[in-house]
């Protein structure tokens, strides 16, 4: 025989049963025996007996009711009944099946055919047997699976969400399809006051949608913190999920930069939904469309950070969601947007409810409690009495406003200025400036119209004129990374000098390069004279700073910008 049973046998027979217990014990399988269907249920231990051999008729318990019982005994384990009958009746061996029963064998007892049914029985409790083991180890790989999914998605969520969106101007709504949601929000604090968010949509669902989140949540809330532009963070995001990420994933985002001090919102949007901008007196809400690939499609040369910038006024509303409410699908398979955001677009939604409508519309569809893809949705209420646009925001309180007066000095050689971008650098300084920090984006201007002009006029001994075509434009920034990545000498040297009190401070920023100079005459141009696509840096630089200098030699220029 295959496998060795311990089998019971209850039949009030002595005959039928001391026969088939021999006939089993010579077989080689260990027997035990009961009188009727009443003691085989007492005798029967889910731990010992694979088998029990039960007679159809018997006094006090009959086989069908003995099957029953120790069905319910054994449990979840699986215990093989074979029933002994001489009765030929077709509907009554059917009825040993429907009670449970795993085979029978009819009297009187043909040894060929009792060992072929036990061989058979053998096998199916070997099958079993495995099956259950597992069936075992599977349950235990799986709880564990969770187990480890729902630490690592606490961690994910501890990384992905920042404290910022508890903010009083904020609403969120965030549903995963999977245990790992593949959508993003993420919201912090600028140094210099206002706030940035950014909404992400990576390629896909589960945990390999939301794996691309964690170095993208660490760039943002990292340099944001130390005080980086958007137009500088933005990049560095594409450059780092363009590396890690493979070819067939990228991340539809819409970065949002709030700012507090000239009531400005500067937005991109790279492959999401419309972000929607509303007014109190105007019905129509303003449309924020995709100008730019999402995050981590173009390299970092082929990367474009187009913005679109509008003033906000107290009790204005933006409104930012994924593709997962855009499309999201009700009763029916019907796409979402054909009919129930309709309202939302046309302006039928009462101001200032615009979040709390569409998540109710979510509910009552039930896209919510059976999402077919990640849900995320974010409001943003410029309100001035409330939350991070108030003047009266706490983190504001946190930042003292003690004057700061030093002076530094960054010099780069051939190496560095091949390899490296100074200005956020030099920025991050330039913003620990109370007072200054708040003045950010003129100083990354400032910076970037001084250095360009000193990389590629001075070192890599570049014509504006080339840019008086579209043409051109291509030629000038093709020649541009040729000669900088060829460049084996030359020095540009960045000093700034801050002097500020409690009321008043000026900063005062000088490059110069090692070349040889160029022509200034004919930059010495006002602003709205202006009519050509270069050569625009010199009046842009007179219009933002008090004091614009230049050297007779034309490599060295000084600024004084004051607040």
């Amino acid at each position: 025989m295959d496998q060795t049973l311990n089998i019971l046998i209850a039949d009030d027979n002595p005959s039928d049963r001391m026969l088939l217990e021999a006939m089993l014990s010579q077989f080689g399988h260990n027997v035990i025996t009961a009188v009727d269907g009443h003691e085989a249920v007492e005798m029967f231990d889910p731990n010992r007996i694979q088998l029990v051999c039960l007679d159809v008729k018997m006094p006090r318990k009959d086989g069908w009711e003995a099957a029953v019982e120790i069905q319910k005994i054994a449990g979840s384990a699986f215990v093989a009944i074979v029933f002994l009958s001489g009765v030929t009746d077709p509907v009554a061996l059917s009825n040993c099946l429907k009670v449970g029963g795993t085979d029978f064998i009819s009297k009187p007892y043909s040894p060929t055919l009792v060992t072929a049914k036990l061989k058979a029985i053998a096998r199916l409790l070997l099958l079993h047997k495995k099956l259950s083991k597992q069936h075992n180890e599977l349950s235990a790989f799986s709880q564990k699976m969770v187990q480890d999914q729902e630490v690592a998605k606490m961690v994910y969520e501890q990384i992905t969400r920042s404290n910022s969106l508890n903010d009083p101007c904020l609403k969120t709504l965030h549903r995963a399809s999977h245990i790992f949601n593949g959508d993003v929000i993420l919201a912090a604090y600028k140094p210099n006051g206002g706030m940035h968010f950014l909404l992400g949509d990576f390629t896909g669902h589960g945990l390999s949608a939301a794996i691309g989140a964690l170095p993208l949540a660490d760039i943002f809330f990292e340099w944001t913190e130390k005080g980086f532009l958007m137009k500088q963070i933005l990049p560095e995001i594409n450059k780092r999920l363009h590396s890690v990420l493979p070819s067939n994933m990228f991340c539809s985002a819409a970065f949002i930069d709030v700012n507090i001090y000239n009531e400005s919102i500067e937005i991109w949007n790279g492959g999401l939904p419309d972000l929607l901008l509303f007014r109190e007196n105007e019905r129509l809400p303003r449309l924020f469309k995709s100008m730019c690939l999402p995050l981590g499609v173009a390299d970092e040369y082929e990367f474009e950070c187009v913005t679109e910038m509008v003033s906000f006024r107290s009790s204005d509303v933006l409104l930012a969601f994924s593709d997962g409410v855009y499309e999201a699908k009700g009763v029916g398979d019907r796409v979402m947007f054909n009919d129930a955001l309709a309202p939302l677009y046309d302006g039928n939604v009462a101001h200032g409810n615009q979040f709390d409508w569409l998540e109710k519309t979510l509910y009552e569809k039930g896209i919510i409690d059976n999402p077919h893809d990640d849900l995320s949705c974010l409001a943003i209420e410029l309100d001035r009495e409330k939350g991070f646009i108030s003047d009266q925001a706490s983190y504001l309180k946190q930042h003292t406003r003690v004057p700061a007066s030093f002076a530094f000095e960054y010099s780069l050689d051939a190496d560095s200025l091949r390899s490296t971008d100074p200005l956020p650098y030099v920025l991050q300084i330039l913003t620990t400036v109370p007072g200054l920090n708040e003045h950010s984006s003129q100083i990354f201007m400032i910076l970037s119209e001084m250095y360009s002009n000193a990389l590629e006029h001075g070192i890599l001994k570049l014509s504006s004129l080339s840019k008086q075509t579209v043409e051109g434009f291509e030629f000038y920034y093709s020649e541009r990374e040729k000669r900088l990545s060829e460049l084996a000498t030359g020095t540009v040297t960045i000093r700034a000098k801050v002097e500020s009190t409690c009321d008043v401070g000026t900063l005062e920023l000088s490059v110069e390069d090692s070349g040889d100079g160029f022509d200034v005459a004919n930059s010495n141009k006002e602003l709205e004279l202006i009519d050509i696509p270069y050569s625009r840096g010199i009046p842009l630089l007179k219009q933002l700073c008090g004091q614009v200098e230049f050297s007779d030699k034309g490599n060295f220029l000084k600024v004084v910008y004051s607040w």
